[in-house]
């Protein structure tokens, strides 16, 4: 098929896609080499004399040089030899339903994401886009077929793969931006699949022509009433929504994700409150996923979540052995570095997420399930909140007879009416002109939430963080509560938090208490007494020695090493002096010689075993 002189056309009555068309009024339009002309007939099926060979695209029936009534959509107009004859003959055939390709995309720096900005009329009469990558013209032609079939666009079966082939033969002169990721493109601009807020001139673009989990349905008023306004009264329905809108704040105060899980029985309304906070930006049930997901697909849910919520039900369907590793990746916003397919590396995926879970597991017990121990810095990107409240995860039940009718009336409200909390937070914020005083307005949040150290720290800034998106919903009317609720309600999980996860760094208590629990494994059985000349132990971990308080353990290196397995010497002796826990120390050092029956005198470590977990 010839493609040197392949041009497009387009038959658009001269109005915008979609527009209703007169009864007695239609377009044709002539395929010139040099110059695209439109003429407008009143007749029912204009006559067309394409110059072949050529792409048209019709909105309506049209009649060809011989009197052929051609359907809408994408036609080649080409040449073919007679077998017979051996004369030129002109042949019409259809493609697709109507598809034009109306501009080229690409990103701002103009050196990559290109891509095809495609509008199609689907088989119910209705006008779609998609801004299609064009890496997805190197393949095979499924990807772009699939995509567009599943939007319903009508396709020759037989003549499919030359759809792509017309899409690639296109070379508009419109460029617009495109946008890889939801969220903020710039200060002023904040892009969603279906829309932008804001002032700004680019479009999301994404293989998944159809992936939008932005939907909403109802009103605002609506969520107001039947999820807005139950946030009184209950600071973990608080917590979840407020965290949903701290997301938008991310990019403005320049911090990177984290999140909150709530721990709890099973029917304790945790799944209500992660609808609740899905409801914010689309419907319940579709935004929400699970931790089922694996590593590579969470990173793709997480950059269509870009500045806004992560929502993950049931923590105990995640791997274990993963979850660790993933809650690191979907905190700090980065994805695993990729190869394409000519061995180049792959700019990897980049978000920031504000992250909500729950489950029946914490974090730490789940690892341990897979033989793993939870680091402090996992721990403190995922705060563990108990949802041990007056009703399971609730206090106020706003009238209603239980917490299952509660939980109940939530999951519907998030099905009902959805979508709308999220973009208007976001119209009221650009609105305000105010984005640039968020740093301050966080710092000064955070003042109000004391920390005792940097892992703490660190923890108070999230909870303000969600504080403040809480009490700016209030301030533009999005949430219908008294001010100073969110601020209070956040005050008071943060203590829960604090309460449940003891005073300290959490390096030194997971040290501790691994040792500790060493020693109820191994100490009768790895130790003897350092006075016995005949005591004996298997793969010995060191001595114990009697004193008045009660044995003390006297390690060896090897042996502490194994029991604070994954720290470094350093690392395990600061946690064991931050609650006095060496007994016998040589000057400078921090191991003291014991002279043995044996007459060796080996430096060991002197642990008292009762400074290593906290008194309960």
């Amino acid at each position: 098929m010839p493609t040197s002189n392949v041009i497009s056309l387009t038959s658009d009555l001269g109005g915008t896609a979609g527009a209703t068309d007169g009864a007695n009024t239609a377009t044709t339009t002539a395929c010139q080499a040099a110059k695209v002309s439109a003429k407008f007939l009143a007749c029912e099926t204009p006559k067309i004399a394409p110059e072949r060979p050529c792409w048209c695209v019709y909105k309506h029936w049209v009649t060809n040089e011989k009197g052929r009534k051609l359907r809408p959509g994408v036609w080649f107009h080409g040449h073919r030899e007679s077998k017979e004859t051996g004369e030129s003959l002109p042949f019409d055939e259809w493609l697709c339903g109507p598809l034009h390709v109306d501009a080229v995309t690409r990103n701002e720096g103009q050196d990559g994401d290109y891509g095809q900005l495609l509008r199609f009329r689907n088989s119910d009469s209705r006008w779609l886009t998609w801004a299609m990558p064009n890496e997805l013209l190197a393949g095979k032609p499924d990807s772009i077929l699939s995509a567009l079939l599943n939007m319903g666009l009508e396709v020759d079966y037989k003549r499919r793969a030359q759809v792509p082939q017309y899409i690639a033969s296109q070379h508009p002169t419109r460029r617009v931006i495109a946008a890889t990721a939801t969220g903020w493109h710039t200060p002023e601009l904040f892009i969603m699949p279906r829309q932008n807020i804001g002032t700004g001139d680019a479009i999301f673009q994404s293989e998944a022509a159809n992936g939008d989990d932005y939907r909403h349905a109802g009103t605002l008023a609506g969520w107001q009433s039947s999820i807005g306004s139950r946030c009184e009264g209950n600071p973990l329905l608080l917590l979840s929504v407020c965290a949903s809108l701290a997301g938008a704040l991310l990019f403005h105060v320049q911090r990177q994700g984290g999140g909150f899980h709530i721990v709890g029985d099973s029917s304790t309304g945790k799944s209500s409150a992660i609808l609740a906070g899905a409801s914010v930006w689309g419907h319940g049930e579709d935004f929400k996923r699970t931790w089922r997901a694996t590593g590579n697909g969470l990173e793709g849910i997480a950059s269509q979540r870009n500045d806004t919520l992560l929502a993950l039900d049931e923590i105990g369907e995640a791997d274990p052995r993963e979850i660790g590793a993933v809650i690191y990746a979907m905190a700090n916003g980065t994805g695993k570095a990729r190869a394409s397919r000519n061995g180049a590396a792959k700019a990897a995926k980049r978000w920031r997420v504000m992250l909500f879970s729950s489950g029946e597991l914490g974090l730490s017990a789940l690892m341990a399930e897979g033989g793993k121990r939870s680091r402090a810095g996992q721990e403190i990107r995922l705060l563990d909140i108990a949802a041990r409240r007056t009703y399971g995860a609730w206090d106020n039940l706003h009238g209603l007879a239980g917490g299952r009718e509660f939980s109940d009336a939530i999951q519907r409200a998030s099905v009902t009416d959805y979508g709308h909390a999220g973009p208007e937070f976001i119209r009221q914020l650009l609105a305000s002109g105010d984005a640039d005083k968020l740093p301050g307005w966080l710092a000064s949040m955070g003042a109000k939430f004391p920390s005792a150290n940097g892992q703490e720290g660190r923890a108070a800034e999230r909870f303000a963080l969600v504080a403040l998106a809480g009490e700016l919903a209030i301030k533009f009317g999005v949430l219908s509560i008294p001010p100073g609720t969110v601020q209070i309600a956040m005050l008071e999980l943060f203590d829960v938090w604090r309460a449940g996860r003891g005073t300290g760094p959490s390096e030194d208590r997971q040290i501790l208490k691994s040792i500790a629990d060493f020693i109820a494994r191994h100490g009768d059985t790895r130790f003897s007494s350092a006075d016995d000349p005949h005591g004996e132990a298997r793969d010995r971990a060191g001595y114990w020695e009697a004193s008045p308080s009660g044995r003390l353990y006297l390690f060896n290196r090897p042996g502490l090493e194994e029991a604070a397995k994954g720290y470094d010497m350093g690392r395990v002796v600061q946690a064991l002096d931050s609650v006095g826990a060496i007994t016998k120390r040589e000057l400078g050092k921090n191991q003291h010689k014991k002279c043995l029956p044996d007459k060796t005198k080996p430096r060991l470590y002197w642990i008292d075993p009762s400074k290593l977990e906290p008194e309960t």
